[in-house]
């Protein structure tokens, strides 16, 4: 039996302002429309960590210190792969961001909200309620 998977490294940043609203993005790529957090791929040549400043960056234009929250899982069993992904919690006084498809929402409003993929089954994790979620297709 092998023990090596082909892995995708991801992440995802929940961003709160210190008003307590969430940083959403209204998501319109096919995988994963809706809304959602911010974040994306781990490169080659970074850490986990580097990944989530440099992507939030990108995304919103903020400089954030990211703390890590838990993980989650998709093992994608028809493919023989699995998405690992890092799912970090970040506090910012800024509440301008760079992109008019990011927005501040409260977190009554995230709750109540169809949010894209397994997003909703994720929240725990950035409240730091759980750490890690495991899901098979």
């Amino acid at each position: 039996m092998a023990r090596e998977l082909a892995i995708e490294l991801t992440m995802m940043v929940m961003i709160e302002n210190t008003k307590g609203n969430i940083l959403v993005q209204d998501r319109q790529k096919q995988d994963w429309p809706g809304w959602t957090f911010p974040g994306g791929h781990v490169e080659p040549n970074e850490g986990l960590e580097a990944a989530a400043i440099r992507e939030i960056e990108e995304e919103t234009g903020l400089t954030i210190t990211p703390q890590l929250m838990g993980t989650a899982e998709w093992n994608h069993l028809e493919r023989d792969t699995r998405e690992l992904a890092l799912l970090f919690r970040a506090v910012t006084p800024s509440t301008e961001v760079s992109d008019p498809n990011l927005f501040w929402v409260s977190k009554e409003a995230l709750k109540g909200q169809a949010l894209a993929g397994t997003l909703s089954e994720l929240l725990p994790i950035f409240f730091g309620e759980k750490q890690t979620i495991y899901f098979e297709d």
